[in-house]
């Protein structure tokens, strides 16, 4: 690895070696703060990733079938369905109890007699 790894970016050697097991365990440690920090040598260890293909597994091929199946399955579609349901009928109640308040509210203030209107007002200085 480089000695100046502050103020030096990290190479295609400093990969491979990390590959190979050859690092230290402060020299990781080093490496991985680097790479987290630094966004060029970050691109540069996601591209020698992608050239070497050996750390990063294909999925398997029935995977994304395997994955399509579950979802259309009844007991994940009326999950998802209640789920919904769920945020609506939430929203509805919410709604209600709003329409439920202001009409009260409303009710209230028609039907107060005048006294009454008159001792809120003085304690409310209105």
């Amino acid at each position: 690895m480089t000695t100046q790894l502050q103020t030096v970016h990290l190479s295609e050697a400093d990969f491979e070696r990390w590959e190979q097991g050859v690092l230290t365990p402060e020299q990781i440690e080093r490496l991985l703060a680097h790479t987290a920090s630094c966004g060029c040598c970050g691109d540069a260890w996601f591209a020698h990733m992608s050239r070497t293909g050996e750390m990063l597994e294909e999925p398997p091929a029935y995977l994304a079938d395997e994955i399509l199946q579950r979802v259309r399955q009844p007991d994940v579609v009326i999950a998802q369905k209640a789920h919904t349901t769920s945020k609506r009928m939430q929203l509805f109640l919410y709604s209600l109890k709003v329409s439920m308040a202001l009409a009260a509210s409303i009710y209230m203030i028609f039907t107060m007699d005048t006294a009454t209107l008159e001792l809120i007002m003085n304690i409310f200085h209105l």
